[in-house]
């Protein structure tokens, strides 16, 4: 579910694939390629090509390799979000989150089971706690809300990426488009919205009756019928809330993926949920709990001018997945991301002999990555913001062009 998921939550529905760097005959020099943007190539430590490589471009999401760097010097490597599970006199269900961005319906199968067998029989209602995060606003900056799963919100509490699979049938019929989601009330309310055929959407888009947002009765609701097919009895009252001081936890679900796997997640398939959930936690363990977006953004332009010590005039964040168009860098602020990332470049995905990060969105085009043949390390990152998306080109004729080693 997880690949299934992930794959049509990505910004790659956008992407032109990169063209094989061996077959293809570029009799163009580079420049030409270039009508908006700008380009740097260095070997081995040395720039051997560049092109208004000062100047500011929009990064698209190439800027999630700053927001992984940034996550990995807070929270490590090997960090584990856990979600906790409390359960009061009345038989009510406290969830608490830590704005795990893995957490899926296959572990809440897991979490269903667990809670079973340490002696759950009935759940009376659900309260949710999504404190941990106090976001200024559910929305990413440059999100439009719009029905693809990519412009999903975030939160201290989401399941499924904050998306929503749905089958409508030919006849009416709206079911979970995944055998490991259950159909929920949620999903039915969508699906009548929805025309025939399977879909996978942003839980956010349409608008829900009654004042909780529609993630955190998503959560509820999966639950809730994961618990009923566990033969839990459970009512399905929902309700935010927080955990009262006094009480403890029946069981805390310690997610089995660290932030290293989650942030190659996060690269190969371009996630922005995963970026902003990542970014949004670290930067509430740097600054203090809860977390906001202003931390978020905070924690990014102090890494990149404290621990790159690139001038705040080559780099702008506003948004840590790259959907902000106010985002912006030059590709020489790009380089030294790349320079820093180095240690950590095999989290990227390969395509055609580099490891690549690609950015995408109307009238941008980018690559920041690596050649790595014949023991030579060929950094290079490419911003256009044009009509024409020559990246692929471009990169085919800067290694045509490279100095031999």
């Amino acid at each position: 579910m997880i690949k299934r998921a992930l794959r049509v939550f990505i910004l790659i529905c956008f992407l032109v694939p990169l063209s094989s760097l061996q077959a293809v005959e570029v009799t163009v020099l580079p420049q030409e390629l270039v009508k908006n943007g700008g380009y740097i190539v260095s070997q081995n430590g040395q720039i051997v090509s560049q092109y208004r490589e000062n100047e500011l471009f929009r990064p698209a999401s190439t800027i999630k390799l700053l927001t992984s760097l940034a996550v990995l010097d807070v929270l490590g490597e090997n960090y584990r979000h856990q979600t906790s599970f409390y359960l009061d006199g009345q038989k009510r269900l406290f969830v608490k989150g830590s704005g795990d961005p893995f957490l899926t319906s296959e572990y809440l199968s897991q979490i269903v089971a667990e809670l079973k067998q340490n002696g759950l029989k009935t759940i009376s209602g659900y309260v949710l706690d999504d404190t941990v995060f106090m976001l200024e606003h559910y929305l990413p900056d440059g999100s439009e809300n719009s029905l693809n799963p990519y412009d999903a919100p975030n939160g201290g509490l989401a399941i499924n990426f904050n998306s929503i699979s749905i089958i409508r049938q030919a006849n009416g019929t709206i079911g979970s488009g995944e055998a490991q989601t259950p159909t929920t009330s949620i999903a039915r309310g969508i699906g009548k919205k929805l025309p025939k055929g399977n879909h996978r959407v942003n839980i956010n888009h349409y608008p829900l009756s009654g004042r909780l947002h529609p993630q955190l009765r998503y959560t509820a609701e999966v639950i809730h019928e994961l618990a009923l097919d566990a033969g839990i009895q459970s009512a399905p009252l929902i309700r935010k809330g927080i955990v009262p001081e006094k009480l403890e936890p029946i069981f805390i679900f310690t997610s089995p993926r660290t932030v290293r796997d989650n942030i190659r997640s996060c690269l190969f398939y371009s996630n922005n949920f995963i970026a902003n959930q990542l970014a949004l936690t670290a930067g509430a363990y740097r600054y203090g709990f809860p977390a906001t977006w202003e931390k978020s953004r905070r924690l990014l332009r102090d890494y990149a001018a404290n621990k790159l010590h690139i001038p705040a005039t080559s780099i702008r964040v506003e948004e840590a997945s790259g959907l902000s168009r106010k985002n912006s860098a030059t590709p020489q602020a790009m380089l030294s991301l790349l320079d820093d990332f180095l240690p950590y470049r095999n989290l990227l995905p390969r395509k055609n002999g580099a490891l690549v990060k690609t950015g995408t969105m109307k009238s941008t085009y980018c690559y920041a990555g690596y050649f790595d043949e014949q023991g030579a390390i060929t950094s290079f990152a490419i911003l256009l913001n044009q009509k024409q998306n020559s990246r692929s080109q471009l990169l085919i004729s800067l290694k045509k062009h490279l100095p031999a080693n």
